[in-house]
């Protein structure tokens, strides 16, 4: 399991590497075509999205996951066909009803009527994206890693050449941002289609939609829960401060979610994985070493995003959007900790879902209380804040309650000595910018912080030197055979 973890991990993560690499030259395009407000009209489009893709399909794909790995070959197909089809019906009526009301729906969510023709193309992708994201994740189920891989990075060059020509070439503002984002989506999809096509039929089976939902629905209220976690604090800020705060949290988010490029590799691998070896012995003790080498990476990771935020908006974005960088420090961890449940899969494992739902309710309601006593008084420092209180709270309730349904013997002590490192980290460089020297001196104080972190994780035994020297053989022999 591990070899294999290790492996898919490599291609998965070098597929969000490039995809999200590929991303972040859309910040420049974005944040010069863009004003501060219409980027946080932008954000608040990408935030209805994830909404939908939470609630649309009613989490489809996740009943689907569960049964793929124990149905037998003849059966995959039509459980695939029939989740396919279902998704595609619930887009189709989510797509009429938001073009039909789209001007009062524009209104209430963007605060302007100018902008309903943004407004519908940011529903038209968001139906395509639905739709793209089932067929991706179902490359996923059948371990298929290069070739989500491969759509995942088509997906992204179309993204970045479709904007590049409708809003530097033709001079469009939101909606050829929204337009790009659409065709980006259309043209991704048709390819994952293809790719696809020895899966899906047209078969469409009550009893194993049935099935699927059975297991999928409960996870609806526990995915709601978690957006309001993560994503209560745009309305807030568009309620409380302004489109402008908005657009300057959006792109803090950004920023930080760079982050979430060290889990997103292991994150695709692990999930099947553990499906397919959950019964035997030896594997809670693989995922507590996989999950110790994943904390010695991503803390230093997110420890650069934070020292480092400031340099990096001056590289992605103009000056309008400079005070996002203070975000970043508070941001990079939470959405980071938002992701890190897959290292404990008890829940999921017993199917115990009902447990999902209420650890997501309780993190939901820290939120929405964190951003309703700290919005107003500080703004999105506030929102920063009170969704990184959210995050810590969720994912210490789910280890806590998945421990109690399947053990996994963690290295609890190396840990917490990572934790408190980055936190002394982080305030060093806050307090590092707040100083006056120069560039040079700054860069590499900062620089000197950050390979203490990395000292730090190797001393607290979670990336012991002889796994580094192992790692380093593996990936020296996996670039060799790719050469």
């Amino acid at each position: 399991m591990l070899k294999a973890a290790l492996r898919d991990t490599l291609v998965y993560g070098l597929s969000a590497i490039l995809t999200k690499g590929l991303a972040i030259f859309l910040l420049p395009l974005y944040t010069r075509v863009l004003s501060p407000a219409q980027y946080g009209a932008y954000d608040l489009l990408i935030t209805l999205a994830v909404l939908a893709n939470l609630m649309v399909a009613l989490e489809v794909s996740q009943g689907l996951a569960r049964y793929w790995a124990d149905a037998q070959p003849a059966e995959r197909s039509r459980y695939a066909s029939t989740s396919l089809i279902f998704t595609v019906a619930m887009y189709g009526v989510f797509l009429v009803l938001a073009l039909s009301f789209s001007q009062p729906l524009s209104g209430w969510l963007l605060g302007s009527n100018d902008l309903v023709p943004a407004f519908r193309l940011g529903v038209g992708f968001i139906a395509l994206n639905g739709i793209y994201y089932l067929l991706l994740n179902q490359f996923r189920w059948e371990l298929r890693s290069l070739a989500y891989a491969m759509v995942s990075l088509v997906y992204a060059l179309l993204t970045l050449g479709f904007s590049a020509w409708l809003c530097l070439g033709l001079g469009w503002k939101l909606e050829g941002v929204m337009l790009a984002q659409l065709l980006a989506a259309g043209f991704a999809l048709l390819v994952s289609a293809w790719l696809l096509r020895r899966t899906y039929g047209w078969v469409f089976d009550v009893a194993r939609l049935a099935s699927m939902l059975r297991f999928s629905v409960p996870l609806v209220p526990a995915g709601l829960a978690v957006f309001i976690s993560l994503y209560i604090n745009r309305f807030a800020l568009n309620h409380y401060m302004s489109l402008e705060e908005v657009g300057l949290f959006g792109l803090g988010s950004r920023i930080a979610g760079l982050a979430v490029l060290l889990i997103m590799g292991i994150q695709a691998a692990l999930t099947p994985l553990v499906y397919q070896h959950y019964r035997e012995p030896e594997t809670p003790a693989r995922i507590a070493r996989l999950f110790g080498w994943f904390v010695a990476l991503a803390l230093p990771g997110c420890l650069f995003l934070a020292l480092f935020a400031r340099e990096l908006l001056l590289l992605f974005a103009t000056p309008a959007f400079g005070q996002a960088a203070g975000l970043v420090m508070y941001l990079a961890p939470a959405l980071l900790l938002s992701q890190m449940y897959i290292f404990a899969p008890g829940i999921v494992i017993r199917k115990k879902t009902h447990w999902q739902l209420w650890v997501t309710l309780l993190a939901a309601a820290v939120s929405m209380l964190g951003n309703w006593l700290l919005v107003p008084v500080w703004g999105s420092y506030g929102a920063a804040v009170a969704t990184l209180l959210s995050s810590v709270v969720f994912f210490l309730a789910w280890v806590f309650i998945s421990q109690l349904l399947y053990r996994v013997p963690y290295a609890g002590r190396g840990g917490m000595v990572a934790v408190l490192a980055f936190a002394a980290g982080a305030w060093a460089g806050y307090w590092l910018d707040a100083q006056e020297m120069g560039s040079v001196w700054l860069l590499l104080s900062k620089t000197g912080v950050l390979l203490a972190m990395f000292g730090t994780v190797v001393v607290a035994g979670l990336l012991p030197v002889a796994d580094l020297r192992a790692g380093w053989i593996y990936l020296r022999q996996r670039l060799a055979r790719a050469a």
